[in-house]
């Protein structure tokens, strides 16, 4: 089923701009084949808006597109960055928005495909003001055994705990010690909260037209194609020759491009063979599953899609997406 509440239509702000298209969904629910569809249709360009991909060196790993993905339609801010390298939302933003009137100035359309709430969130809406960094406070913080650490971001900041997992240590550290510092959490800076608005900047005017678009497949399809991705042994012996690269090239897991849910877990069985293979696969499994939890909550609470995509086919998905664009 696809649902459509109503195309929406520019108010006088934002009429005339150029459309730029956000096409958000969890892991495996299809937005890369979908992306495609619609780049032929509006002789668009895709952007990454995931920010996994963006490191360079384990697409299989990372559910990056695949190289006849890439020849097919022009790919933008994916697999460019070292694992060894920080990437902030703002970095982000900057890095999209060139990339977004590149493609402008060219008579073509932007596409922003991904799974990151929070890139979509910053280059729609600008960041929300945070505290400057309190380094004694933060290394306190990061002292911390990881479980304790977790525990107690989620005591005081439930939702940031519930999208950031526990080995995700930089994210982590930066969310407990914006609480400890500021007695808010890190949603509700994020949020615009009293401490946030006292600091904010006076709105940016928009240079562009977004459109909204959410894929958001039954939960058993979702789950369906999570067990065929990790189920495949050329996707299971591809992951696990890229974690056995990774060791080689002399990386230990803890780099920031390397937090991603269970590479560090691929990484260990490379190293040691233990877990065995299956079960290393199965928390892999899992893992992603609760990431495309997370994502589903995000696009159902927070994204406020014009257009939700249940269970379209690729007719019906375009068909729709024009209808928004028109």
């Amino acid at each position: 089923m696809t649902t459509l509440p109503q195309a929406p239509t520019p108010n006088a702000v934002t009429a005339g701009l150029p459309p730029v298209i956000m096409l958000f969904g969890a892991t495996a629910s299809g937005k890369s084949a979908l992306a495609l569809r619609l780049a032929a249709a509006l002789g668009a360009e895709i952007i990454n808006a995931d920010s996994r991909q963006i490191y360079k060196g384990f697409p299989i790993l990372n559910a990056c597109p695949s190289p006849a993905d890439y020849a097919a339609v022009p790919h933008h801010l994916y697999e460019f960055l070292p694992v060894t390298t920080r990437f902030s939302a703002s970095s982000y933003t900057q890095m999209a928005t060139q990339a977004i009137e590149d493609i402008i100035s060219r008579g073509k359309v932007p596409l922003l495909v991904g799974g990151t709430g929070f890139y979509l969130q910053a280059l729609e809406g600008g960041l929300s003001p945070m505290p400057t960094s309190n380094p004694v406070l933060e290394a306190e913080v990061a002292a911390m055994a990881p479980a304790a650490r977790h525990a107690a971001l989620a005591a005081a900041d439930p939702l940031a705990a519930a999208r950031l997992p526990m080995n995700d240590t930089q994210r982590v550290v930066r969310a407990l010690t914006i609480y400890k510092q500021t007695g808010q959490t890190l949603t509700a800076w994020q949020q615009g909260g009293a401490a946030a608005q006292a600091v904010a900047a006076p709105p940016i005017a928009p240079r562009w037209r977004y459109i909204k678009v959410g894929l958001n497949p039954p939960r058993a399809v979702l789950h369906e194609n999570l067990r065929k991705r990790w189920h495949n042994s050329a996707h299971t012996t591809g992951a696990l020759n890229e974690a056995k690269e990774l060791i080689k090239l002399g990386f230990n897991g803890e780099e920031p491009g390397l937090k991603g849910l269970a590479i560090p877990l691929w990484m260990q069985h490379a190293r040691t063979g233990k877990p065995d293979l299956g079960a290393v696969t199965q928390k892999a499994l899992e893992a992603d599953r609760q990431y495309a939890k997370r994502q589903c909550t995000w696009l159902n609470n927070s994204f406020a899609a014009d257009v939700i995509l249940e269970n379209p086919t690729a007719d019906e998905a375009v068909g729709q997406v024009l209808m928004a664009l028109a």
